[in-house]
């Protein structure tokens, strides 16, 4: 009963959200492709008549290890975290916040089941558009090919980036590596979150935060 209701109140609270977003004229989807580069008004039109937007709550997942993801994300509101499942672990790898886009390069081109869990730690609003109307949309406006690869562009810097971090920086480097990047978004992170990205047991974060 509690949990229908919980349920209900989130539905509320997303169309009450939906319909504020409704003013506006682009949706954040939108918004962060154009950053990546030009889009011309039919491409930003079908754009947003292909998003689709809905409310996670806190635990709620994305994606699951196993299964396909079907569609690129964009965070609006809350956090997520991708992590792996190793020897009854969770091993945390990445954080995206508030207009982070989110999207599985690999399993969109090869279809191939989802390595990681994708999974909302805290109440979220998620902007969605399908693989396969994105995969349609290539063909369709080229402009969009061009900022794929930018975007995949990116996503590359970062894996190195944290292989770098893995392979040559101590756990104290990585720690304060993460907190100029995160900022005061680490605070939304629990001790066991920061832990497990950095590789560490959480009595180890502590003594580090008292360095």
């Amino acid at each position: 009963m509690i949990t229908k209701i919980l349920n209900i109140i989130g539905i509320l609270e997303l169309q009450i959200k939906q319909a504020n977003k409704r003013k506006s004229t682009m949706n954040t989807l939108v918004r962060l492709l154009e950053q990546y580069g030009y889009l011309s008004p039919l491409c930003k039109v079908a754009l947003e008549e292909n998003t689709q937007i809905f409310f996670k709550r806190k635990g709620d997942f994305l994606l699951q290890k196993g299964h396909q993801s079907d569609s690129l994300y964009v965070i609006e509101e809350g956090a997520v975290r991708g992590y792996y499942l190793y020897d009854g672990r969770e091993i945390d790898v990445w954080y995206a916040f508030e207009h982070s886009i989110l999207g599985a390069t690999y399993q969109m081109y090869k279809s191939k089941p989802s390595l990681e869990y994708v999974q909302c730690i805290e109440d979220c609003i998620v902007y969605a558009i399908p693989n396969q109307v994105l995969l349609r949309f290539y063909r369709e406006y080229p402009e969009l090919n061009m900022i794929a690869r930018r975007f995949t562009e990116d996503y590359c810097m970062l894996l190195e980036e944290r292989a770098y971090q893995l392979q040559l920086m101590s756990p104290v480097q990585r720690y304060y590596r993460l907190l100029r990047k995160l900022q005061e978004d680490i605070e939304r992170l629990s001790e066991k979150n920061i832990a497990s990205y950095l590789g560490i047991r959480e009595e180890q974060l502590s003594e580090i935060r008292r360095i």
